[in-house]
């Protein structure tokens, strides 16, 4: 999996992010190279903007944030041509309007994740698509602690470890690749695909930044902001990227197993 993160995402998201996030970020941003999205595009949770600035150059883009210091944050990037600080379950979208729709790990953290979904299937065109990116229901158990207590015997004390992960990252719901379809076709869409993304060496190699991050995570919630010095952070994208690329092709071509890139389409 060597070209999941490449350099050129690494340097535009490394000044702005800690290496963990940064490392999901651009899997997420590769497997956006490949997709279409026609215009006006809808980003569903878009927080501070980094991502669809990155992703989209040159389109029209919405955002839409329920947090009002992201969706602020969002505004300033200048990365959408409008920023809407709104709950998705509950937001007045324009009808048919959108061309397509991203939700990066968004969607998971929606406690009623059934009316989002159809708040985002009004606001569509027909035959417009949402692309969102979801995690594996087991992603934490490919993370190399709980598989190390796994083939220690520590079964029970592997799933407690997974459990808190998942409680650390406030994920209101996880499912394997039928149940995030069955979401989706529940609210109208068609799923003409579930694809896997984000390898295990993916996973293992944020895990091993995790430690690191939390001073990021501090950061950003004292300041807003997961970083304070971009330009500076900017000059250590080369070599760190260089250790990240060494840590992935520690574990070789492993399968993946991280989040699954959900497609949904309105019919026409």
């Amino acid at each position: 999996m060597s070209d999941e993160i490449t350099l050129r995402d690494f340097q535009s998201y490394y000044p702005y992010a800690p290496t963990a996030l940064a490392i999901k970020e651009c899997v997420r941003l590769h497997s956006m190279r490949d997709l279409e999205c026609e215009g006006p595009i809808l980003d569903v949770g878009c927080g501070d903007g980094l991502f669809a600035r990155l992703a989209f150059q040159d389109a029209e883009v919405w955002g839409i944030d329920i947090d009002g210091n992201e969706g602020r944050r969002a505004q300033a990037s200048r990365a959408y041509s409008h920023v809407m600080l709104a709950d998705i379950t509950r937001a007045r979208l324009p009808e048919s309007f959108f061309g397509s729709c991203i939700a990066n790990c968004s969607l998971e953290h929606v406690t009623d994740l059934g009316a989002a979904l159809r708040t985002i299937y009004k606001s569509l065109k027909p035959g417009g698509v949402v692309y969102a990116f979801l995690p594996n229901r087991d992603w934490a158990s490919h993370m190399a602690t709980p598989r190390t207590l796994e083939r220690l015997g520590l079964a029970s004390l592997s799933r407690t470890v997974c459990e808190a992960i998942d409680q650390q990252f406030r994920h209101e719901h996880l499912e394997d690749a039928e149940g995030w379809a069955r979401w989706f076709r529940e609210a109208g869409f068609e799923v003409p695909r579930v694809d896997p993304i984000g390898s295990t060496a993916s996973t293992v190699t944020f895990e091993m930044f995790l430690l690191p991050s939390l001073l990021g995570l501090t950061t950003k919630k004292l300041t807003g902001r997961w970083t304070l010095f971009p330009r500076l952070r900017s000059l250590e994208a080369v070599p760190v990227f260089a250790l990240v690329r060494t840590l992935l092709a520690l574990h070789g071509d492993s399968p993946l197993t991280a989040e699954f890139l959900v497609e949904g389409r309105k019919p026409l």
